[in-house]
Formats: C-alpha cells, structure tokens, sequence
C-alpha cells in the first residue's frame, strides 16, 4: 500500500513541476556574455526569459568549457550573444560553430555594439549582414532623443515592421525603440526580414568630436538597419540588433520625448519589443505546420496513387500556427497548391474553410481538374511568408492517358476528318459507278460499227 501511495505520490509531482516548453524547438539557452558583470545589465530582459520557462546558461565566449554540440547534437535550443566586444572566441563557439548551430535548427540573437569584432562580423557576412566599421554609430540630428548626450546618437526608432507575425499590433504602434549601437546593411537574399530601421535623416558614421563627414556614409536614410533577422531553409532562425543596449534595464525603464516633436512617453517601447522579438526568434510565434493532407476523385473518398488525365479531384490540406503558448487554426488565405511535373502545370489558390475557435487546425481545399498531360506529378504546397515558418508539403502521383476504351466513340473536334473520310468514300463509289458503266457503252458502239 505504501509503494502504491509512493508511486502515485511520485506521478503527481512530476506532472506538476513538469515544465512545458513555450518554444517549439526546445528551452535551452546559451548566453555569451563579455563579462560576468554584464548580467546585470540585462536582468529583465533576463528575468522574463526566465518567466517564460527557459533555462538560462550564462558563458563567456573565451570559456574552455563551452559547447554548443554534445555527442554531435545540439546541448542548447538558442543562443543569445551579447559578447560583441570579445574578439578570441574559442573555436566550439566561433563563427563556424555558430554556423553548424544554425544548420542544426539552433536559433540565435546576436546583440551588437560600435565595438563589434571582427569575429562577428565575418558571422554576420554568411547572412548577408555587413556592419558598419568600428567606433561608428547611427546619428540622427532630427529625431534623437532629449537625454542624449549631445553626439545624437541616443535615436527614437518608429521605422518598424507590420509584420505580426513577428511583432504584435501593440508593438507596432506603440512608443517608439530607444537605440543607441552600431547600423549594418541588409543583403539581397531573400531570406532576410527588415523589423527595425532609421528616420530618412539618420546616416552612419564616427562619433569623435569635431569630426566632419568628408566620405560617403555606408548606408543613410532608411536604409540604414537597426534590427533585421533571417530565417534558415531550415527553419531555423537568427536575428541581428545592433545595440545591446536595446536590452537593459536603463533602456526598458527610460521615458521618451522627441526633440522634433511634443510627443512623448511614460516609457520606451524596448521591452515590449524584445519580448516580441524573442518571442519570434526562438519559435514561440509564426510557427506553421502541417497536420494532415488528403486528395481524392470527387464523390470518392479513398486516396490513390495513380489518377487518369482529366480527372477530377479534391485536394485538402489542414495548417496550424503556434502562437500564444497553443497550437491554433491559421488563418492564412493566401495558400496554393501546384501540379508539378517538371514545371508546374497547375497553380490553384486553395479555399480555407470555417473553423470553430476550439479546433488547432484550418482547412483548405480545391477542386481541380488535372491537366491533359500524363506521367508522374508532385503535388505540392510550397508556402513561403515573411515571419512564419516555411510550409513544404509535397506527395508523388501518377497520372495515366485513357485506355483504348475509355475515349467516346466520336470526338466532336474529330468531325471534320469524319466528313472528310465520308465525302472522300462518297466520291469514290461516284467515281467507280461512272467509270463502270462508261466502259460498258464504248464496247457497245465499237461492236455495231464493226
């Protein structure tokens, strides 16, 4: 009886303390830091990572015992680098690590500074990232906020995304970002996601005193990034903020008020901002998947492998997206399916279907007549959007031509063959009729003359 009450006693507090991760792909984080001291920069940023259930692993990139794989898998689910300082990274957490990390589904937030070494930028560079040289900062004379020191460095950033899949409406439209770091400039791979950027009077430059601006900034305007991210073929995702002061508590605390305007704010909009943005980054958000796909012959049910040209089919597809710690309907309307052999033949924008607030799934489904061609088709949702995980659901089918007693007896686009075989028959018979009974009179005459 008592071991009976010990196990049941033991079950319960498991499933009590058990800890459900909020992300998808796990809760491990790794934190780099340029000093121990750092921490205490950032400790609400921190404490609310901690809230939401992820367990914090704080290094310093120059530890001899720091590992992002063990065994070959990946020891931690992301990575948070606010070490832009530190230029000897050891090789299990350098560049090329980091990179692996990415391969194997890791996720990564990088912080940086105008004190970024070149260890990290040549990281940046495999995304398509180029920060600015050391020692420059984004200056904006015109929209720099009333406690800055005098260089204009201390910017109020509004150039944000609509994007709620990365961020939400609050955010969006909400106080402005207080940031104070370094710009970079965004490549042209089309897997990168601008979230954050400059005023049209903002550049890039060196802050020293008296300095003129005798060469042509790197970027200027709003093309100069504040924050952008990327996310991997394989889902895997990374994004770059160039100011880890973006994250502390001095920025998350601070009020707003803009120099070019009478607006102002009890409080900065960076907290808010970097949970939405941790949010995104480490897959608690705009995570899309696919439950269940079916096709089959209309007024049928059973699915098959092998269709006749022209047939046709209902071809259905349910998504979810994970947003708010559950899986939920997605309510996405822009989803196509494709016939593909080759190149595709067919290219349909699939209909989502009503769904009730208690179903993690939503519908979508067409109806298609399959093309005049056979052979082997992939049918195929190939579903891309920026801020949401990359959908690429695919199933192989083959597609046979009619047998020999299957076509109808009489093509109607066949008619004029038809009355060409017909009068081509007709004259013949004309022909024959005329040649034969000629032939017969001649010999009739040629006899009585004889």
């Amino acid at each position: 009886m008592r071991c009976l009450l010990f196990i049941f006693a033991f079950v319960l507090a498991v499933g009590v303390f058990r800890v459900e991760p909020r992300s998808t792909t796990g809760n491990r984080v790794l934190v780099l830091l340029d000093k121990e001291d750092d921490k205490a920069l950032y400790s609400k940023f921190f404490n609310s990572l901690e809230e939401r259930e992820y367990q914090l692993t704080y290094k310093l990139p120059t530890d001899s015992t720091v590992d992002l794989f063990s065994y070959g898998e990946r020891a931690y689910d992301h990575v948070i680098n606010f070490a832009p300082k530190t230029k000897n990274y050891k090789d299990k957490v350098n560049p090329l690590s980091l990179l692996n990390f990415v391969n194997k589904g890791g996720n990564i937030l990088l912080g940086a500074s105008s004190e970024l070494s070149e260890t990290m930028r040549d990281f940046a560079r495999e995304f398509d990232i180029d920060f600015d040289d050391i020692d420059t900062s984004v200056i904006d004379h015109f929209n720099y906020d009333i406690s800055d020191d005098g260089k204009h460095t201390l910017i109020n950033a509004k150039g944000i995304t609509n994007n709620e899949a990365i961020l939400t409406k609050n955010v969006i439209e909400g106080p402005p970002v207080l940031f104070r770091g370094i710009a970079h400039k965004v490549g042209t791979i089309p897997l990168l996601t601008k979230v954050l950027w400059a005023g049209e009077t903002a550049y890039s430059y060196e802050t020293k005193a008296d300095q003129q601006v005798d060469q042509e900034p790197l970027v200027v305007g709003n093309k100069v990034m504040l924050v952008s991210a990327l996310q991997a073929r394989n889902n895997a995702r990374v994004t770059f903020v160039g100011s880890t002061e973006l994250f502390s508590d001095r920025f998350f605390d601070s009020p707003i008020q803009r120099t070019n305007s009478a607006e102002s704010f009890p409080k900065s909009g960076n907290e808010d901002f970097a949970k939405d943005l941790t949010k995104w980054t480490f897959q608690e958000k705009g995570v899309l998947k696919v439950t269940s796909r079916h096709h089959h012959k209309e007024n049928e049910t059973e699915e098959l492998e092998l269709y006749r040209i022209k047939d046709n089919i209902i071809y259905t597809i349910e998504i979810s997206e994970y947003a708010n710690d559950h899986w939920q309907a997605f309510n996405g309307t822009d989803v196509q399916f494709e016939a593909i052999m080759l190149d595709p033949y067919i290219r349909k924008t699939l209909t989502p279907l009503p769904t009730s607030p208690e179903q993690q799934a939503r519908k979508y489904k067409a109806h298609i007549q399959l093309p005049d061609v056979y052979g082997v088709f992939t049918f195929k949702v190939n579903y891309k959007r920026s801020g949401y995980s990359y959908i690429e659901d695919s199933s192989v089918v083959a597609i046979r031509p009619f047998r020999h007693n299957e076509y109808p007896r009489y093509i109607s686009a066949a008619y004029p063959y038809y009355t060409g075989a017909a009068s081509m028959i007709v004259g013949f018979l004309l022909f024959s009729a005329i040649w034969f009974f000629n032939k017969e009179s001649s010999k009739i005459v040629k006899k009585k003359t004889s």
